[in-house]
């Protein structure tokens, strides 16, 4: 084989060697990274590999601050070694270093750079004492989304860095950046996850003391309601025939305030246990249920003109007691809005078409409401009509949130003013297995 040939031969297999020896350097960092317990093991676990890579003594990556200076910097387990300078004095040195020297000679460019010989570089700042002596370098900026973000630097190679080192090095960095960021973002995600978990205990102690709290406030008032109730009963019995007409009526608005008090309090404690009940789900069959609740309320609706249009409803799965609560209110709220209406058209239906959920809706001709205020719908003690046009406690739709919440499903409504009203929920659906 020709001298040549044989030359460029070895020159291919040099080059062969040292891109097998930096794709080995690239699933190094990918996979040893993720093991590290935070960002500064990763980022000396990257200057190690760079070191063995590039054949270099010592190295330290910086970071740069908005300010532009390095504010975070870490130094390689041999850059440590060969440091003399005290490690406390070392430490506070590097806290909010000026990028200045031969350090920044690439930076504003964001390019790679080779300074053989350091000391007689133009730019070349004194060191302070204890500083490692530096005889060849290379800086590689540390580039990330699109932005310059810090730098490598590199130095002490025996015969000094070649082009090969260079991109090299700038390859590697790709690789050590894509690192490091990811495990500052998965140490930000374990922060948030702490933070969330946190925050939900808090909620679900603060639940917990609300839920003991209405409960115990409703169970109180029982007793004096009682009171009040049994001494209007007894004056009505011993002085109705002294009492004049307006003290009657006093004792009939006390008597009508008392009851309207005591379904507040049967609606806040239903609220109550509601929320701590443990649900037993199996199978539900929503046809039964309808056909059951409408049976209920014809015997209750006598008299009034109502079309019931029920379509065929879907098996579900969850609690059966709470789902004929959700249906009891939905119809209990059509039938008390087209109350005015002469012929009243309720309609009870369901989407099942769905890959992930089914929809159930009632939907009624009634007064309907303002879609302005439908965020108001489902909250406790939110009423859209005064007391005097509908009765209610503001209570129902609360508990329905509240029960298709414990559900996983989602609950909302559509209205119009004088064009009636329809009233939804969704029941995610069991996953076949």
């Amino acid at each position: 084989m020709p001298e040549d040939d044989f030359e460029k031969r070895r020159g291919e297999d040099e080059q062969f060697q040292r891109q097998i020896l930096l794709l080995q350097a690239i699933i190094r960092i990918f996979r040893e990274t993720p093991d590290c317990e935070d960002e500064t093991e990763v980022a000396r676990l990257g200057l190690k590999i760079a070191e063995e890579l590039s054949g270099s003594a010592i190295s330290f990556l910086g970071e740069l601050n908005p300010e532009g200076r390095f504010d975070t910097t870490t130094l390689s387990a041999r850059g440590w070694k060969a440091c003399r300078v005290p490690r406390p004095e070392a430490e506070e040195m590097l806290r909010n270093m000026p990028a200045r020297g031969i350090n920044r000679i690439g930076l504003q460019e964001g390019i790679s750079w080779i300074v053989s010989d350091p000391d007689s570089h133009p730019a070349a700042v004194e060191k302070p004492p204890g500083h490692p002596p530096i005889n060849s370098f290379l800086g590689v900026p540390l580039k990330f989304m699109g932005g310059i973000t810090g730098m490598i630097g590199l130095a002490n190679k025996k015969g000094g860095y070649t082009p090969a080192d260079q991109q090299e090095m700038e390859a590697l960095s790709v690789a050590f950046a894509e690192a490091l960021n990811r495990r500052r973002a998965e140490k930000k995600i374990e922060e948030l996850n702490l933070e969330l978990q946190f925050h939900l205990r808090q909620l679900k102690d603060a639940n917990k003391e609300l839920e003991a709290f209405s409960y115990s406030v409703s169970h109180d008032l029982r007793a004096p309601l009682r009171h009040i109730t049994g001494f209007v009963e007894l004056l009505n019995k011993r002085d109705a025939e002294v009492l004049d007409e307006k003290s009657r009526h006093y004792l009939q608005v006390i008597s009508e305030s008392a009851q309207k008090m005591g379904m507040l309090i049967d609606d806040l404690l239903s609220f109550s246990r509601m929320g701590r009940a443990e649900m037993m789900r199996t199978r539900v069959d929503m046809n039964r249920i309808v056909e059951e609740i409408i049976a209920q309320v014809k015997a209750e609706t006598k008299g009034r003109q109502i079309a019931w249009e029920v379509a065929p409803l879907p098996a579900v799965e969850g609690d059966a007691a709470m789902l004929r609560l959700v249906m009891m209110n939905y119809i209990i709220n059509a039938l008390k809005f087209t109350e005015p209406i002469p012929e009243a058209h309720i309609e009870i239906g369901a989407v099942a078409d769905r890959p992930d959920e089914t929809l159930f809706y009632v939907r009624d001709n009634g007064v309907g409401f303002d879609m302005k205020y439908v965020n108001k719908l489902f909250g406790l003690f939110q009423r859209l009509h005064g007391s005097d046009e509908f009765e209610g406690t503001g209570v129902g739709l609360a508990n329905v949130r509240r029960i298709i919440h414990r559900h996983g499903g989602r609950t909302w409504a559509e209205g119009e003013v004088g064009g009636g009203a329809a009233f939804w929920f969704s029941l995610p659906k069991k996953e076949e297995k």
